[in-house]
Protein backbone atom coordinates (compact mmCIF):
# COMPACT_ATOMS: atom_id res chain seq x y z
CA UNK A 1 0.00 0.00 0.00
CA UNK A 2 1.51 3.17 -0.99
CA UNK A 3 1.70 6.12 1.73
CA UNK A 4 0.73 9.64 0.38
CA UNK A 5 -0.54 13.05 1.59
CA UNK A 6 -3.76 13.81 1.65
CA UNK A 7 -2.82 17.18 0.21
CA UNK A 8 -1.14 16.04 -2.73
CA UNK A 9 -4.03 16.90 -5.28
CA UNK A 10 -6.43 19.54 -4.85
CA UNK A 11 -9.02 17.68 -7.33
CA UNK A 12 -8.16 14.60 -5.28
CA UNK A 13 -8.89 16.67 -2.16
CA UNK A 14 -12.10 17.89 -4.07
CA UNK A 15 -13.56 15.02 -4.75
CA UNK A 16 -12.71 13.41 -0.60
CA UNK A 17 -15.24 16.45 0.02
CA UNK A 18 -19.00 16.18 -0.28
CA UNK A 19 -18.90 20.21 -0.99
CA UNK A 20 -22.30 20.51 -1.22
CA UNK A 21 -23.48 19.27 2.22
CA UNK A 22 -20.61 21.23 3.80
CA UNK A 23 -21.25 24.16 2.21
CA UNK A 24 -25.32 24.40 3.24
CA UNK A 25 -24.15 24.93 6.40
CA UNK A 26 -20.78 26.40 6.70
CA UNK A 27 -21.36 29.49 4.60
CA UNK A 28 -24.42 30.49 6.06
CA UNK A 29 -22.82 30.12 9.43
CA UNK A 30 -19.82 32.38 8.38
CA UNK A 31 -22.62 34.77 6.67
CA UNK A 32 -24.31 34.94 9.84
CA UNK A 33 -21.04 36.49 11.67
CA UNK A 34 -19.38 38.43 9.32
CA UNK A 35 -22.50 40.66 8.05
CA UNK A 36 -23.82 41.15 11.52
CA UNK A 37 -19.78 42.51 12.79
CA UNK A 38 -19.30 45.59 13.39
CA UNK A 39 -17.40 47.99 12.14
CA UNK A 40 -18.08 46.06 8.76
CA UNK A 41 -15.83 43.83 7.50
CA UNK A 42 -13.80 44.09 4.17
CA UNK A 43 -11.33 41.92 3.95
CA UNK A 44 -10.67 38.45 5.00
CA UNK A 45 -8.10 36.15 5.04
CA UNK A 46 -8.54 32.56 4.51
CA UNK A 47 -6.03 30.45 6.59
CA UNK A 48 -5.78 26.89 5.15
CA UNK A 49 -8.03 27.69 2.50
CA UNK A 50 -8.11 24.62 0.43
CA UNK A 51 -9.37 24.83 -3.25
CA UNK A 52 -11.23 28.19 -2.37
CA UNK A 53 -14.70 26.54 -1.90
CA UNK A 54 -15.15 28.95 0.82
CA UNK A 55 -13.53 31.94 -1.16
CA UNK A 56 -15.07 31.74 -4.44
CA UNK A 57 -18.50 32.47 -2.22
CA UNK A 58 -17.69 34.44 -0.38
CA UNK A 59 -15.76 36.79 -2.82
CA UNK A 60 -18.45 35.95 -6.47
CA UNK A 61 -21.65 35.84 -3.82
CA UNK A 62 -21.20 37.91 -1.03
CA UNK A 63 -18.63 40.65 -1.83
CA UNK A 64 -15.98 40.26 0.30
CA UNK A 65 -12.47 40.97 -0.79
CA UNK A 66 -10.36 37.57 0.28
CA UNK A 67 -7.28 36.24 0.23
CA UNK A 68 -6.22 32.71 0.49
CA UNK A 69 -3.15 30.99 1.88
CA UNK A 70 -2.48 27.06 2.40
CA UNK A 71 0.44 25.51 2.39
CA UNK A 72 -0.35 22.93 -0.49
CA UNK A 73 0.30 24.30 -4.05
CA UNK A 74 -1.69 22.09 -5.59
CA UNK A 75 -4.25 23.49 -3.55
CA UNK A 76 -3.65 26.95 -4.28
CA UNK A 77 -3.27 25.84 -8.36
CA UNK A 78 -6.53 24.81 -7.76
CA UNK A 79 -8.41 27.51 -6.15
CA UNK A 80 -6.89 29.73 -8.67
CA UNK A 81 -8.85 28.18 -11.60
CA UNK A 82 -11.86 29.39 -9.44
CA UNK A 83 -10.69 32.54 -8.53
CA UNK A 84 -7.83 34.06 -11.02
CA UNK A 85 -8.14 37.70 -9.93
CA UNK A 86 -7.75 36.77 -5.95
CA UNK A 87 -4.84 36.68 -3.96
CA UNK A 88 -4.21 32.96 -3.27
CA UNK A 89 -0.84 32.27 -1.84
CA UNK A 90 1.53 29.08 -1.00
CA UNK A 91 3.12 29.72 2.10
CA UNK A 92 3.43 28.96 5.87
CA UNK A 93 1.16 30.76 7.54
CA UNK A 94 2.92 31.41 10.71
CA UNK A 95 6.26 32.42 8.65
CA UNK A 96 6.26 35.88 10.09
CA UNK A 97 7.54 36.76 6.75
CA UNK A 98 4.52 36.83 4.83
CA UNK A 99 2.36 39.65 4.96
CA UNK A 100 4.81 41.88 6.35
CA UNK A 101 2.40 44.82 8.42
CA UNK A 102 -0.58 43.72 6.94
CA UNK A 103 -3.96 42.98 8.76
CA UNK A 104 -7.53 42.03 7.93
CA UNK A 105 -10.95 42.78 9.15
CA UNK A 106 -11.60 38.90 9.70
CA UNK A 107 -9.58 35.78 9.80
CA UNK A 108 -11.50 32.63 9.05
CA UNK A 109 -9.88 28.80 9.34
CA UNK A 110 -12.66 26.25 9.26
CA UNK A 111 -12.16 22.10 7.65
CA UNK A 112 -9.53 22.18 11.18
CA UNK A 113 -7.07 23.33 9.35
CA UNK A 114 -5.82 24.81 12.84
CA UNK A 115 -5.89 21.52 14.26
CA UNK A 116 -3.81 20.16 11.57
CA UNK A 117 -0.88 23.24 11.73
CA UNK A 118 -1.05 21.70 16.15
CA UNK A 119 1.31 19.29 14.52
CA UNK A 120 4.36 21.42 13.49
CA UNK A 121 3.58 24.29 16.28
CA UNK A 122 2.01 24.43 19.39
CA UNK A 123 -1.51 26.53 19.20
CA UNK A 124 -0.26 29.39 21.48
CA UNK A 125 2.07 30.15 18.51
CA UNK A 126 -1.35 29.54 16.23
CA UNK A 127 -3.28 32.12 18.14
CA UNK A 128 -0.97 34.70 18.81
CA UNK A 129 -0.51 34.87 14.80
CA UNK A 130 -4.42 35.19 14.62
CA UNK A 131 -4.07 38.16 16.58
CA UNK A 132 -1.12 39.69 14.91
CA UNK A 133 -2.94 39.89 11.50
CA UNK A 134 -6.37 40.87 12.91
CA UNK A 135 -7.31 44.68 12.63
CA UNK A 136 -6.95 46.44 16.28
CA UNK A 137 -10.12 47.11 17.71
CA UNK A 138 -12.56 44.93 16.60
CA UNK A 139 -11.55 42.34 14.29
CA UNK A 140 -13.24 38.82 13.30
CA UNK A 141 -11.92 35.86 14.04
CA UNK A 142 -13.37 32.12 12.88
CA UNK A 143 -11.71 28.78 12.88
CA UNK A 144 -13.01 25.51 13.34
CA UNK A 145 -11.34 21.93 15.43
CA UNK A 146 -12.08 18.45 16.05
CA UNK A 147 -13.56 18.44 19.62
CA UNK A 148 -10.53 16.57 20.85
CA UNK A 149 -11.97 15.90 23.75
CA UNK A 150 -13.82 13.28 22.32
CA UNK A 151 -12.52 9.87 21.76
CA UNK A 152 -12.82 8.58 18.70
CA UNK A 153 -11.63 5.28 17.06
CA UNK A 154 -12.33 3.34 13.75
CA UNK A 155 -13.44 3.81 10.14
CA UNK A 156 -16.38 6.22 8.67
CA UNK A 157 -18.60 4.63 6.18
CA UNK A 158 -16.94 4.86 2.56
CA UNK A 159 -17.62 7.71 0.14
CA UNK A 160 -17.54 6.94 -3.53
CA UNK A 161 -17.08 8.90 -6.59
CA UNK A 162 -17.10 7.84 -10.26
CA UNK A 163 -15.03 10.42 -12.48
CA UNK A 164 -14.43 9.98 -16.28
CA UNK A 165 -11.00 8.47 -15.11
CA UNK A 166 -11.93 6.04 -12.92
CA UNK A 167 -14.02 5.43 -9.36
CA UNK A 168 -12.74 6.50 -6.18
CA UNK A 169 -13.70 4.86 -2.42
CA UNK A 170 -13.16 6.73 0.33
CA UNK A 171 -12.72 5.92 4.25
CA UNK A 172 -11.71 8.12 7.07
CA UNK A 173 -10.29 6.54 10.39
CA UNK A 174 -9.47 8.09 13.78
CA UNK A 175 -7.09 6.62 16.62
CA UNK A 176 -6.17 8.71 19.77
CA UNK A 177 -3.47 9.32 22.20
CA UNK A 178 -3.06 11.07 25.22
CA UNK A 179 -1.49 13.58 23.58
CA UNK A 180 -2.68 13.91 20.28
CA UNK A 181 -6.07 12.79 17.60
CA UNK A 182 -4.59 10.86 15.13
CA UNK A 183 -6.98 10.81 11.44
CA UNK A 184 -6.23 8.78 8.74
CA UNK A 185 -7.79 8.56 4.97
CA UNK A 186 -7.56 5.57 2.52
CA UNK A 187 -8.47 5.89 -1.06
CA UNK A 188 -9.19 3.15 -3.42
CA UNK A 189 -8.60 3.52 -6.96
CA UNK A 190 -10.01 1.90 -9.73
CA UNK A 191 -9.07 3.31 -13.55
CA UNK A 192 -11.90 2.92 -15.99
CA UNK A 193 -11.73 -0.92 -17.44
CA UNK A 194 -9.56 -2.02 -14.95
CA UNK A 195 -10.22 -4.74 -12.34
CA UNK A 196 -7.61 -4.07 -9.78
CA UNK A 197 -7.82 -1.33 -7.02
CA UNK A 198 -4.95 0.61 -5.83
CA UNK A 199 -4.81 1.95 -2.62
CA UNK A 200 -3.52 4.96 -1.12
CA UNK A 201 -3.19 6.00 2.56
CA UNK A 202 -2.46 9.54 3.99
CA UNK A 203 -0.57 7.84 7.03
CA UNK A 204 -1.68 9.19 10.74
CA UNK A 205 -1.40 12.72 11.05
CA UNK A 206 -1.11 14.13 14.34
CA UNK A 207 -3.48 16.84 16.28
CA UNK A 208 -2.22 18.15 18.97
CA UNK A 209 -5.71 17.39 21.83
CA UNK A 210 -6.82 20.58 23.45
CA UNK A 211 -10.18 21.46 25.15
CA UNK A 212 -12.36 24.30 25.50
CA UNK A 213 -11.60 25.91 28.93
CA UNK A 214 -7.15 25.62 27.47
CA UNK A 215 -7.96 27.55 24.28
CA UNK A 216 -10.33 30.32 25.85
CA UNK A 217 -7.67 30.90 28.31
CA UNK A 218 -5.38 30.87 24.93
CA UNK A 219 -7.65 33.25 23.32
CA UNK A 220 -8.13 35.66 26.17
CA UNK A 221 -3.74 35.94 26.64
CA UNK A 222 -3.65 37.78 23.01
CA UNK A 223 -6.87 39.55 24.56
CA UNK A 224 -9.38 38.56 22.16
CA UNK A 225 -13.02 38.83 23.65
CA UNK A 226 -16.70 38.34 23.27
CA UNK A 227 -15.63 34.71 22.66
CA UNK A 228 -18.36 32.00 21.76
CA UNK A 229 -18.08 28.18 21.20
CA UNK A 230 -20.29 26.21 19.13
CA UNK A 231 -20.74 22.58 18.27
CA UNK A 232 -21.63 22.90 15.08
CA UNK A 233 -22.33 25.37 12.09
CA UNK A 234 -26.02 25.43 13.05
CA UNK A 235 -25.15 27.39 16.43
CA UNK A 236 -25.57 25.03 19.17
CA UNK A 237 -23.54 25.59 21.95
CA UNK A 238 -20.41 23.41 22.47
CA UNK A 239 -20.63 20.17 24.64
CA UNK A 240 -17.50 18.75 25.76
CA UNK A 241 -18.94 14.91 25.54
CA UNK A 242 -21.03 14.82 22.58
CA UNK A 243 -20.63 17.78 20.19
CA UNK A 244 -17.96 16.62 17.13
CA UNK A 245 -16.45 20.15 16.51
CA UNK A 246 -15.59 22.65 18.49
CA UNK A 247 -16.00 26.18 16.82
CA UNK A 248 -14.32 29.77 17.98
CA UNK A 249 -16.10 32.95 17.17
CA UNK A 250 -14.69 35.85 18.97
CA UNK A 251 -12.86 39.41 18.70
CA UNK A 252 -9.55 41.25 18.82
Amino acid sequence: MEKSSLLSGGKHYDLLVDWEKRLLTEIPFLSYFLTNFQPPIRTILEVGCGTGRHAEILHKKLGYQVTGIDIEKTMIEEAKTRLPETEMLVHDFLDLKIFNQRVFDAIISLGNSVGLMSASSDFEGIIKRFAQLLRKPKGLLIFHLLNTSKERSGWSAPRSINTTEGEYIFLRGFSTSEKFVHPEILTLYRPKEATKWEMTSTGKANILRINQSKMISLLKKFDFTNIKVFGDYQKNIFQSSDSVDMIFVCES
